[in-house]
């Protein structure tokens, strides 16, 4: 992770989502707001891209071979759940970030849509199937938005998840 990320994760974690703005990142990165706003069309397109940087970085979702459906939608799962149940105001700002309407969300939002349902397919294999993969997706989805509204955590997604997975286990 790039130093101005992480100084923006700890700026974040002392002050808030709400306390963020392109002006004040600007000023810290030493770059006029003007410049960083090239960059990012907004403070929640920020955010976002900041939450894309860490999904990519996550150590790829290989199942064991022997790994039960469960435990391979776990694995697919754990950690990006648990990066964001570490950093509760980055996850707070990514959760309103991401459903932004504007384009640059549009396209943070479909990539990172694109690596959680790519996690699911590898830690599946040797299974081949896409509707499992997407279905799995559209739950996890359904749990996170759950978690943004404040009545649940995110340790409680990966158990709704493993709960998912038993009722959907191919091999049921």
């Amino acid at each position: 992770m790039k130093e101005s990320e992480v100084w923006f994760q700890r700026y974040l974690r002392e002050h808030g989502y709400d306390a963020v703005t392109i002006r004040s990142v600007a000023k810290r990165a030493g770059v006029t707001h003007t410049t960083a706003y090239s960059y990012f069309s907004s403070k929640d397109h920020f955010v976002a891209e900041i939450y894309w940087r860490q999904v990519q970085s996550l150590a790829p979702a290989v199942a064991p071979e022997g790994a039960s459906f469960v435990q391979r939608v776990r694995i697919a799962l754990e950690a990006p759940t648990l990066a964001l149940a570490a950093e509760p105001e980055l996850s707070r700002g990514m959760l309103v970030a991401i459903l932004g309407d504007s384009p640059d969300i549009r396209r943070v939002r479909e990539q990172v849509g694109q690596e959680i349902a790519r996690r699911l397919t590898t830690a599946l294999a040797p299974l081949d199937d896409p509707e499992l993969a997407e279905t799995l997706l559209l739950a996890y989805s359904g749990a996170m938005i759950v978690v943004g509204t404040g009545t649940q955590d995110y340790l409680s997604v990966l158990r709704h998840m493993e709960t998912v997975a038993r009722q959907i286990d191919p091999a049921r």
